[in-house]
């Protein structure tokens, strides 16, 4: 109550004025705990409501990076879908994915890639818009919802995205580059569900990255059909496994100076019941994507080295060796090397005799684990060898330090050789590398005997291909044994190979440095000024 109104209460007649409370009365003490205890039990409030934010915090965003987890997403992807459309608005889902993230683990350690993952989310966060959210799905994963997506927005964004992550990062003093594949899929509020607008950006996620990395990639209709058969291959060859649909072929190595078999490759082939033969291409992909390649290899190399075993005893006074396909994710699988070992064991093959063949591009990725593994493949006997070697670009010092004896050199570069003097120059090239660092050679590929003929100048000595023979069944093996796959014509056709070979090779070796001599503004030929 005011004072005025005391006042006016004390001079009117019939009123009593309030007295006024000693202050040791017992009231005013209650007064006076009641607001402390109520002061207490807000300040307790506050401290729960703290805590209950952190916790709500906690249970909705990455501990590491601080963005909105999974669930997060998802609940307010639902709610984009399920709203009314707007004119010319679509919602759209952009999947990113570092490239290589592994490698930084692998060689600075798992604290420099949380590193990573954290600066990487922050420039990405400062790429979007206020409507939309950033979230990590797992691991390297981060999936964008950009619900106003109009006019190309998403690609837009996918741009800057592509842009920023492309940009440097220092960790420990050291600089490291990791780019982003980025996967987009859209549709308009109520087209599609939530679980599908995300497998179709993570289906053009994959499209990226087996594009070549750090690019965008927008779901269509082709990419739809291309996952609807890889999901069909991956279930028909769970079940092929398991019914023995696939096989084993044989391509011969052959020597080109004696002309007969020296070895096979093992290739794995499948006879589908309903669509007859399936390509190489499309089902070994598959394989390795969804990891069927594991138990796959495992009964290529089984049933080769059996194979080779029956072969041996059958025609011991004809020695053969047998190169066997290998991926990575076989050699890394646990209990490889118990596997190799139980085969060598139970077939009594020379170890000597097998040659494991790893593609060069999975060479310039192995991992610290991988090479361990390859050197205790070596250590058993058994040779390594390098498949599609010139395709890719790994460093000679990658290639020193791998337990690598057989370098195979790849179909495209035989391709053009004896008619492209580049082609050529780089065969040569990749010959005298294999020569200066105790490497075998083995051309692959071979369909000409122009080819056969340069090659044994160029001083390669083993060769495979269709001039020989295609991939045969196991019984056709034994009978080419006895038989010469392939002979000059004449002394007179082969000196004349050797003579155009060579005047190849020269001419592909000047190419090559005239290019790099006009690269640095000094093309071969050029007088320098002055001179008459």
């Amino acid at each position: 109550m005011s004072a005025q109104g005391l006042k006016t209460r004390a001079s009117n007649p019939g009123v009593t004025a309030p007295e006024a409370v000693p202050a040791g009365h017992p009231h005013l003490g209650n007064r006076v705990e009641r607001l402390v205890a109520l002061q207490d039990e807000r300040s307790e409030i506050d401290h729960l409501r703290g805590v209950v934010d952190r916790l709500r915090h906690a249970a909705t965003h990455d501990p590491l990076t601080g963005l909105p987890t999974r669930e997060v997403l998802l609940d307010r992807l639902q709610r984009e879908l399920s709203r009314n459309a707007v004119l010319g608005e679509r919602v759209a889902i952009l999947f990113v994915d570092l490239d290589n993230f592994k490698r930084v683990n692998d060689s600075l350690g798992h604290g420099s890639g949380d590193e990573v993952l954290r600066e990487m989310a922050r420039r990405i966060v400062g790429c979007i818009g206020t409507h939309d959210t950033a979230s990590r799905f797992g691991g390297d994963e981060l999936v964008i919802l950009h619900p106003r997506a109009t006019a190309g927005s998403e690609a837009a964004l996918g741009a800057r995205i592509l842009a920023t992550t492309a940009k440097p990062i220092f960790i420990a003093r050291k600089e490291v580059v990791v780019s982003a594949s980025i996967g987009v899929a859209l549709c308009a509020p109520g087209e599609k569900t939530a679980e599908r607008l995300l497998r179709e950006a993570d289906t053009a996620l994959y499209a990226a990255k087996a594009g070549g990395r750090a690019r965008l990639q927008q779901f269509n209709d082709e990419l739809y059909a291309h996952v609807e058969r890889r999901v069909q291959i991956e279930s028909d060859l769970r079940l092929a496994l398991r019914a023995s649909q696939l096989f084993v072929a044989y391509q011969p190595l052959v020597s080109l100076k004696s002309g007969r078999v020296v070895g096979l490759e093992a290739l794995a082939r499948w006879q589908h019941p309903t669509c007859g033969m399936v390509p190489p291409d499309d089902f070994i992909p598959v394989a390795e994507e969804c990891g069927l390649i594991v138990e796959l290899g495992r009964q290529v190399l089984r049933e080769s080295c059996r194979q080779l075993a029956e072969w041996t005893r059958a025609s011991p006074s004809r020695p053969l060796a047998m190169s066997v396909n290998v991926s990575p994710r076989e050699i890394e699988a646990p209990g490889f090397m118990d596997e190799l070992q139980q085969i060598l064991t139970d077939t009594a093959i020379d170890p000597t005799a097998l040659c494991l063949e790893i593609t060069e591009k999975a060479v310039t990725g192995a991992t610290a684990d991988t090479v361990r593994v390859l050197d205790q493949v070596r250590k058993l006997g058994v040779y390594v060898g390098i498949d599609d070697f010139g395709t890719q670009h790994s460093s000679l010092t990658r290639l020193r330090d791998l337990p690598a004896e057989v370098l195979k050199i790849d179909r495209d570069f035989i391709d053009g050789l004896c008619a492209e003097p580049g082609d050529t120059a780089v065969v040569s090239s990749i010959l005298s590398l294999a020569f200066a660092m105790g490497k075998h050679p083995i051309a692959e590929g071979v369909e000409k005997r122009e080819q056969a003929a340069a090659l044994l100048r160029m001083g390669c000595e083993v060769a495979q291909g269709y001039l020989f023979s295609p991939p045969v069944a196991p019984e056709q093996v034994l009978p080419m044994l006895d038989r010469i796959l392939w002979r000059p014509r004449a002394a007179r056709a082969l000196h004349a190979a050797e003579i155009a070979a060579e005047v190849l090779v020269r001419r592909g070796h000047r190419y090559f440095i005239d290019e790099f001599l006009d690269h640095i503004g000094a093309p071969m030929g050029a007088k320098s000024v002055g001179t008459p």
